[in-house]
Formats: C-alpha cells, structure tokens, sequence
C-alpha cells in the first residue's frame, strides 16, 4: 500500500465543516482584484519596457541619421565650394575670351578700314593711269588672262 499523507481527521472535518460567508467572499475578492491589479501593473511595465526599448532604438536611429546629415551637408558645402571657384574661373576665362574676341574685332575693322583704303587708292591709281593712258585698259587686260 502506498503512503498517503496523513491528515488528521479532525482537521479534514474541519475544512469540510466551512461554509462560506459573506465575510469568508470580500478576502477572496479583495484578493483577486489584488491579483488582478499587480497582473496589470505587470503588463503595463513590460510594455513601458518596451516601449523604452523602442525609444533607445529610435534615438539611436535619430544619431545615426544626424551624423549621416552633417557628413551631407560637408560633403555640399564642399560641392558648393569646388563649383564656386570654377564658375569664377569660368568667369575670368569669358571676360578673357571677351576681351580677345573685342580685340579681334577692334583689329578686323581696322584691317577693313585699312583695305578699304587701299582699294581707293588702287582705283585711284588705276583712274591715274587711265587718263594718263601710259598703260591701255585693253592691255592690261590682255596681260592679265595671258597669265597661267
């Protein structure tokens, strides 16, 4: 035969004699509802926990990115920089080619001018030796389209 507990008697009897009473309920309830009450506080920590958690993440995340936006803008600002000075120096080359370009044309309209002037001269010299007639214009022709 097994061995069984011994409970004395009378005490069985006694747990059996109980009955419940108004009184015997408000503990039961009270506990419960104390039970009930550490269940949630339970729960509400573990979810502040993590919601903690989440926030360490987030933090960490919002670092990260931050760091991530100032190499950004160094990297711009350098950007900025760089393209800064070649437009300058694009500048100074247009007003350079400007320049140039004013003096090439200042230069071609005083070749123009100057050829301009030695054509008139040419006529005139031409209109000279026509009407001193030391050289016919007949000739002149001649001589020129016997030339290859």
């Amino acid at each position: 035969m097994r061995y069984a507990p011994h409970i004395p008697r009378w005490n069985l009897r006694a747990l059996l004699a109980v009955r419940p009473t108004r009184a015997h309920g408000l503990p039961v309830i009270l506990g419960l509802c104390a039970l009930a009450g550490w269940g949630a506080f339970a729960s509400r920590a573990s979810g502040q926990r993590d919601l903690a958690a989440q926030v360490r993440v987030l933090q960490a995340d919002r670092d990260t990115l931050a760091g991530r936006q100032k190499l950004l803008e160094q990297a711009n600002t350098e950007l900025v920089r760089d393209w800064q000075g070649k437009l300058a120096s694009l500048r100074d080359e247009l007003g350079q080619s400007t320049a140039a370009r004013d003096a090439a044309k200042a230069q071609l309209a005083s070749a123009q001018r100057e050829l301009t002037g030695v054509k008139k001269r040419l006529d005139q010299a031409r209109d000279r030796v026509s009407e001193t007639g030391s050289i016919k214009a007949a000739e002149a022709s001649k001589k020129g389209a016997s030339k290859p």
